[in-house]
């Protein structure tokens, strides 16, 4: 063999043992282990939706996922993305879903045909305020905490008013109902606006319930999803498996026993 092949054979070995790991998961799946499927969902923190990953309450929508997926010798690989570049990562096709979320924030994304909740926004001011939400006129004079998409109309009013900082504050990262809740305790906000559940859930965490008031709805109830990629070829398949998976778990009791676990219900008993 002469020089000119061993050095071929040296560079073709060296290219595959150098080969991206993250080629792997390009499309949302790892698929390196025979037989088996690992998809990755991703979102902000919004606990009890999705909380903590790798504990033992990562979320009542992730510990769903879980338990479907598992019957189908599906792994879940969870992870904590800020909201925005979780979207458009899974839009991409580079992780697999996102978690929580409406029709309307990514109206292209595949749904399952049944829902992993019902989330209503409201309106927290802190306790001995009187301030109530009477539509976006009502909101003249606060300064209004916020992270996310909400309704039409809030979106419009933010909208309107987000380059005045003594009208809009946004929050931005992975724990962005932290801050906002730091900011409404120092009374430096004036009211934010969350889901009910996410908003005690997280202010019973460090002790600080007491110290709030519901101050208003936004609008009634819509369901959540964890929502699939549509550039996946299998995401239809996938929101098929958590669909049918959910109503197994309503049925044998395990769904109560994960709602119980955050101190929820069945969201289809209540409403």
């Amino acid at each position: 063999m002469n020089k000119y092949a061993i050095i071929f054979i040296i560079v073709v070995i060296f290219t595959v043992a150098i080969k991206p790991k993250h080629l792997i998961a390009a499309s949302g799946q790892d698929n390196a282990s025979q037989g088996q499927v690992t998809l990755t969902l991703a979102a902000d923190n919004w606990c009890p939706f999705n909380c903590q990953p790798n504990s033992e309450y990562p979320g009542y929508m992730i510990e769903i996922a879980q338990q479907v997926f598992a019957e189908h010798n599906i792994n879940i690989n969870y992870q904590i993305i800020p909201w925005s570049r979780a979207l458009q990562l899974c839009r991409a096709g580079i992780i697999s879903a996102v978690v929580g979320g409406y029709i309307s924030d990514a109206p292209d994304f595949i749904y399952p045909l049944n829902e992993q909740g019902l989330v209503a926004f409201s309106f927290f001011s802190l306790k001995q305020g009187h301030w109530r939400y009477q539509g976006p006129a009502s909101l003249d004079n606060q300064l209004l905490a916020v992270a996310n998409a909400y309704t039409e109309s809030l979106d419009n009013y933010i909208k309107l008013h987000q380059a005045d900082a003594t009208r809009i504050y946004t929050a931005y990262g992975n724990k962005p109902l932290i801050e906002n809740i730091t900011l409404l305790e120092q009374g430096l906000i004036d009211v934010l606006v969350e889901t009910e559940a996410v908003f005690w859930y997280t202010s019973k965490q460090s002790n600080r319930q007491e110290k709030f008031n519901m101050a208003g709805l936004l609008a009634p109830a819509k369901p959540a999803y964890i929502a699939f990629s549509p550039a996946i070829e299998a995401s239809t398949e996938y929101a098929d498996i958590l669909s049918k998976g959910i109503v197994r778990l309503r049925t044998n009791g395990e769904l109560a026993r994960i709602l119980a676990k955050y101190g929820l219900s069945d969201w289809q008993e209540s409403h």
